[in-house]
């Protein structure tokens, strides 16, 4: 998914086999799949566009659309066309063949969270050295009806040199997604986004698809049904970054390992309930390139939404506040009343700074050592949202700006991870002592 490569070949439209165009089939993570072509196939939207590359490659480009098209001279033009998705070694005649009855896809750092086995290196004398690994079981949850699994697989590096001066084995962790009946592509998606955004609170860092293989069984003339997918991935680093350590993760799967299946259960069962808070701290965490201004508006507005999903969300029980508009509403002028009942909408909610006093009880225990004077926080928190939101000159200078901005975000960002946490199943001495070994909550402890 991160690899750049190109494909030159021939292509055509599966209505219409006979019409076949030259044509180079290029892929970036950042870009995405673009095709383009010696000629036109006079239409805008091909859903699908299949192709054979020289090497004898069968390619499906899937979800089209034209980006370019020129006449150069009469009867000879250009075009490019981009697809949302490619699928390289199957031809897809029509969009309801996109079916696959298993996915396994390799995520960056997740072999750093799963690390269950290691390699064992013995020399025995001189003239020997013995390298073994033994390959873990697989680990399964059943969602639903998908299984999933996390698997590790060994693979020897190819060795192209007369003289070999050296040999070596790699291994890579995958999660492979196993419905019941085969689904599609798009049913798949939905599942790899929440296994994806899992991993990223594990690792607290963006994770990505490296390598997306599916297994099908519509094409009978392929050697083996392995279908390798790609498609344009937001803010994809350009590079690998470093490998992670324990001590740089919220949580690994050795934290998680007797309860995996009850741990990915919950993350599951409460996607649409958390949705917002999903949302909105993913969000932050996959765009680097977010004002620091809006980083912690996002968070502030993250911490908002998983009070109002999982706290008391009012302030008087339903009756008694329509009770209060109705007396309300009687006592002002009737050409005032359409005005004053929008403006009363909300305000049966808890203010910001009620929820945060309440996450703050909920969480105490967790967080003493961490935000010991609670009300400055809760002042600094509110002043400084309601400064960003009204620029309200009487806020500015109590408001937290650049240094003291950044540490209030980062404290409200590990306040939301710990509320998540929570939610996943971890109880409040999991959590101090996942936060007590890692090194970016100590440093924000220690700065902030």
């Amino acid at each position: 998914m991160i690899e750049e490569f190109q494909y030159k070949g021939i292509w055509w439209l599966p209505r219409k086999p006979e019409e076949r165009i030259s044509g180079t089939f290029k892929f970036t993570p950042s870009e995405g799949a673009v095709l383009e072509l010696m000629g036109s196939f006079k239409m805008f939207e091909p859903e699908i566009i299949l192709g054979i590359s020289s090497d004898r490659e069968k390619i499906t480009l899937y979800k089209c659309f034209v980006t370019n098209s020129i006449l150069r001279y009469p009867g000879l033009s250009t075009s490019s066309f981009y697809a949302n998705i490619a699928f390289v070694g199957v031809h897809f005649q029509k969009p309801e063949d996109i079916k696959f009855k298993s996915l396994s896809i390799h995520y960056l750092y997740l072999d750093e969270w799963f690390n269950v086995s290691r390699f064992d290196i013995q020399q025995f004398d001189e003239k020997e050295i013995v390298i073994r690994y033994k390959l873990p079981k697989p680990i399964q949850a059943t969602i639903d009806d998908y299984k999933i699994l996390l698997k590790v697989k060994v693979i020897p590096a190819e060795t192209h040199s007369i003289m070999q001066k050296e040999a070596t084995i790699k291994k890579m962790t995958y999660i492979i997604i196993e419905p019941s009946e085969k689904k599609s592509f798009d049913e798949y998606l939905n599942i790899m986004h929440y296994i994806q955004n899992f991993l990223s609170l594990g690792v607290t860092k963006p994770v990505y698809p490296l390598i997306i293989e599916g297994k099908t069984e519509m094409d009978k003339e392929m050697i083996n049904d392995t279908v390798k997918v790609y498609y344009r991935v937001s803010y994809v680093p350009t590079k690998i970054p470093r490998t992670l350590i324990p001590q740089d993760m919220l949580f690994t799967f050795e934290d998680i390992s007797d309860r995996f299946e009850v741990f990915l259960r919950n993350w599951f069962e409460k996607a649409d309930l958390l949705e917002p808070v999903y949302n909105l701290y993913f969000g932050t965490l996959y765009n680097p390139h977010m004002y620091l201004e809006d980083k912690f508006l996002s968070t502030v507005q993250a911490i908002e939404s998983y009070h109002r999903q999982t706290m008391k969300n009012f302030e008087l029980p339903e009756e008694q506040h329509k009770k209060r508009i109705e007396e309300i509403l009687n006592a002002v002028p009737h050409e005032h009343k359409d005005w004053l009942e929008n403006k009363l909408a909300y305000s049966n909610e808890p203010s910001l700074r009620k929820r945060l006093k309440e996450i703050l009880e909920k969480f105490a225990d967790v967080l003493n050592d961490f935000i010991p004077d609670k009300d400055l926080f809760i002042h600094k928190v509110v002043t400084t949202r309601n400064y960003l939101i009204h620029y309200d000159e009487k806020l500015k200078e109590q408001s937290a700006k650049r240094e003291e901005l950044y540490y209030l975000t980062q404290k409200i960002k590990i306040l939301i991870e710990i509320c998540l946490l929570k939610e996943l199943g971890f109880t409040s001495d999991n959590i101090k002592s996942l936060i007590s070994r890692n090194r970016r909550y100590q440093r924000e402890i220690r700065i902030g």
